[in-house]
């Protein structure tokens, strides 16, 4: 048994990896707080969650989930829903903040810095819960009076 065979394993690590690439954005949110025009994305919480309602339907009926690669060999190893693939389900949207300066930029840092500290906060719980879910596995297997 894998650790990709647990659904709520297969969970936390998408909401690990929409957490992670949320803070990618968030971060170049603030490295263009002086371009010109620029109007700051965040990623949708609603294809997040869609996403994992997806994953959820999807691994009830018994399939790997909606992205998947073919094996088409029987010594191929079915590849897991997560890493690069998982991202393509969710896509940067423009999210102005309350401000736009003269030169056309809506970037505010403060609301930035916001949007990061609550995205690394949920990205830490997700995480916790996952090692937390690990620990409970290793006890679980683990022989008899060890």
């Amino acid at each position: 048994m894998r650790p990709d065979d647990v659904p709520v394993l297969g969970l936390l690590r998408q909401s690990m990896s929409f957490h992670a690439d949320r803070q990618q954005v968030i971060a170049e949110n603030v490295a263009n707080a002086n371009t010109p025009g620029y109007t700051p994305r965040d990623l949708d919480e609603s294809d997040f969650h869609a996403a994992l309602r997806s994953q959820m339907s999807n691994g009830a009926a018994g399939s790997r989930g909606p992205i998947g690669l073919a094996t088409t060999n029987a010594g191929h190893i079915p590849a897991s829903n997560s890493g690069a693939g998982a991202s393509a389900l969710w896509e940067p949207i423009d999210s102005p903040d309350s401000e736009t300066t003269v030169n056309g930029n809506s970037v505010v840092i403060e609301e930035q810095m916001v949007r990061a500290q609550e995205n690394r906060m949920r990205y830490e719980s997700a995480l916790t819960l996952y090692q937390k879910s690990l620990g409970l596995l290793r006890t679980a297997i683990r022989p008899p009076g060890r």
